[in-house]
């Protein structure tokens, strides 16, 4: 549609009648003043910035109702709001197409509507049939450079005079505010995640290498006085605790990779069952060796995945499972197909003296800790979860992903 001039100085020469340019100004200044209090307030909490703004902004423009929104594709979200009888709450959902600010997301600019009921093309537009709001004024929420919503107030009284360039500017501030706002606290909590990560990891570290290493020093102090074959047998050992050492530094180095974000998926279409087949395949004779074996059951599927990834999963899953099963138990490997998903799911009947479960059903051995995390953060990039839940002596883990079809 053919969007109206922000202002027309022909039709809107002066902003309210009966007032002089010296008056407005004395209004606009007050009106920055307000907005310099909010934007210089330390916030900590989202929600209340965007109330304490939505009632000033209803103050400064004269309006009835106040929204920030958030719009992700069709779908516009109300932030929070304020409303005449609360007719609008925060949570609300509506198709994009159904609101006023669709404009705004169209013509990527601030736009103000002084009479909607003036304008052929919004007449019939749903919220003026329905709220007959005839005033309405919005600007985009930039996040990053990109829309997150729009900060918008709306009113059913005609705005005879229309609105001011100062208006607009004030708009545009209050706005502006609201996304340096989201920006900063995505990077606060981005370092928050990253200071409880470094110290997820110190502690697997602290936990995990104390066993090897603690192994490796009491060799060492003992080497000297053993005879050939004793020292024979302790070098073997030493070659364990320093192989189980150097596992929990590539799988910390691994968690570290996935878990910052700094992995790219390299994505494309595989038959599940072919990946599995192939982990089981690379595992066979460690599950002899375990004195285990294992029942599997495949529905045939196709997945849009990074397939070195998912072999880690499949890895780290299946390691877990030889690791900590009874000896002579059976592994039970199956992929379901079920409303455009596919199921992997591993069960293994565990040796509860190799490890333990949470109330939540998640290890509490942090050697499996590593795998996990690895497998979690994974799937996390494939839009997926790891489940994992115990069943007596059964250790059971999950996950879906979206059968995919070739176009």
């Amino acid at each position: 549609m053919k969007y109206p001039k922000f202002i027309n100085e022909e039709e809107y020469l002066s902003l309210h009648e009966g007032q002089s340019e010296l008056e407005l100004l004395k209004k606009f200044s007050s009106n920055l003043k307000l907005i310099h209090r909010l934007t210089t307030k330390n916030y900590t909490d989202l929600n209340l910035l965007i109330k304490e703004y939505l009632e000033v902004g209803v103050k400064i423009f004269s309006m009835e109702i106040g929204i920030v929104s958030k719009i992700d594709g069709e779908e516009y979200t109300i932030c929070d709001v304020i409303s005449p009888g609360d007719t609008l709450i925060s949570g609300d959902k509506f198709e994009l197409q159904g609101t006023y600010c669709r404009e705004v997301i169209r013509s990527n600019s601030i736009l103000g509507f002084p009479h909607v009921g003036k304008m052929d093309e919004m007449k019939s537009h749903p919220v003026y049939q329905n709220m007959k709001l005839e005033s309405y004024l919005s600007a985009p929420i930039y996040k990053n450079n990109i829309i997150f919503g729009t900060l918008n107030f709306s009113s059913t009284s005609i705005r005879e005079n229309g609105f001011s360039e100062y208006e607009k500017e004030l708009i545009s501030m209050l706005a502006s505010s609201i996304g340096s706002f989201l920006v900063l606290k995505d990077k606060e909590e981005k370092l928050e995640n990253a200071y409880k990560r470094i110290r997820k990891l110190t502690g697997y570290v602290a936990h995990d290498l104390r066993t090897p290493l603690g192994s490796i020093i009491s060799i060492v102090d003992i080497f000297p006085d053993l005879d050939e074959d004793e020292k024979f047998e302790m070098l073997e050992e030493l070659k364990k605790a320093a192989s189980s050492g150097l596992e929990i530094v590539h799988s910390i180095l691994e968690v570290s990779i996935v878990g910052d974000g700094k992995v790219s998926l390299d994505r494309d279409s595989f038959i599940l069952s072919d990946i599995v087949n192939e982990s089981i395949k690379e595992n066979e004779r460690r599950f002899k060796a375990a004195s285990l074996s294992f029942v599997k059951s495949f529905d045939s599927s196709l997945v849009l995945v990074d397939k070195e990834r998912i072999m880690q999963v499949f890895a780290n899953l299946i390691s877990n499972s030889l690791k900590y099963s009874k000896e002579n138990s059976v592994v039970t490997i199956s992929i379901k197909n079920d409303k455009g998903l596919t199921t992997f799911e591993i069960q293994n009947q565990v040796d509860e003296k190799k490890v333990s479960f949470s109330p939540r059903g998640v290890t509490e051995s942090s050697s499996i800790g590593f795998g996990i995390e690895i497998i979690s953060e994974i799937l996390s990039l494939h839009s997926s979860e790891l489940k994992i839940r115990k069943n007596e002596d059964i250790y059971i883990a999950s996950f879906s992903l979206p059968i995919h079809h070739n176009k």
